[in-house]
């Protein structure tokens, strides 16, 4: 075998190596469903084959069957025995109930970050809702996104309880979805900033009441824009 035909056949292996690196996993295609649902493109009821998923998405069906058990985990699929998946519609009452829960465990897990963050952490959260801060100013509703999802993150990552943080993670995924189909307008971002100055200054004064307190009324004002969401949607499909 020359040189040449050496070559060519390494080139082939790295080829499908490399493709095989570039499978898509199941946590990607959870992602790309999910958008597909709050985006409007999967309806309430529509049936998830795992064959057709690993056909669409250019994988095998493993990763596709574990997708769907993903997106059942966080309630936005049901999986039937001899029926296989279904999108799951999004109804405002369990908004609700998320919301409920949501506001109960972020209480408590920004308390803790009072109680426990040093004058660095402090530090790193004033400049991540600086970034807020900056992208608010510049209309900019991707960097908001992008820097929103970052103050949050940082309060939930130094919390030690990880299964209320898995509660928080496992219906953020989603509600980030959402946001992304549709997006808060200049006013809601406005009052967004506002409500994170509130926890901040309550944090750096070691307020740990006074933050719980705030991030309660930011996430009930989140709540409402949520259900408003839902609500138009409804609303827009009935007419």
């Amino acid at each position: 075998m020359d040189q040449a035909t050496r070559n060519t056949q390494r080139s082939r292996t790295v080829g499908q190596k490399s493709r095989k690196v570039r499978e898509p996993g199941y946590s990607r295609i959870a992602h790309l469903i999910r958008e597909e649902i709050f985006g409007g493109r999967l309806t309430a009821g529509t049936r998830l084959k795992v064959s057709e998923i690993a056909k669409r998405f250019g994988t095998s069906t493993n990763p596709a069957r574990e997708a769907l058990q993903v997106l059942e985990g966080e309630g936005l699929v049901t999986i039937e025995p001899n029926r296989g998946a279904s999108v799951r519609e999004i109804s405002e009452d369990m908004l609700q109930n998320v919301f409920d829960l949501k506001i109960v465990l972020w209480a408590y897990i920004v308390k803790s970050f009072v109680e426990t963050a040093t004058p660095d952490e402090i530090a790193e959260l004033r400049r991540r809702q600086d970034a807020c801060e900056e992208a608010v100013q510049n209309g900019d509703y991707p960097a908001y996104h992008t820097a929103n999802l970052a103050f949050h993150d940082y309060i939930v990552d130094h919390h030690f309880n990880a299964e209320a943080v898995a509660i928080i993670r496992k219906h953020d995924r989603w509600l980030q979805a959402m946001s992304k189909s549709d997006p808060l307008n200049l006013a809601q971002m406005r009052r967004s900033i506002a409500e994170h100055w509130r926890i901040v200054e309550a944090v750096e004064k070691g307020e740990a009441e006074e933050a719980a307190h705030a991030i309660e009324v930011h996430l009930s004002h989140t709540q409402t824009a949520f259900l408003d969401r839902l609500r138009r949607k409804r609303l827009k499909k009935s007419g």
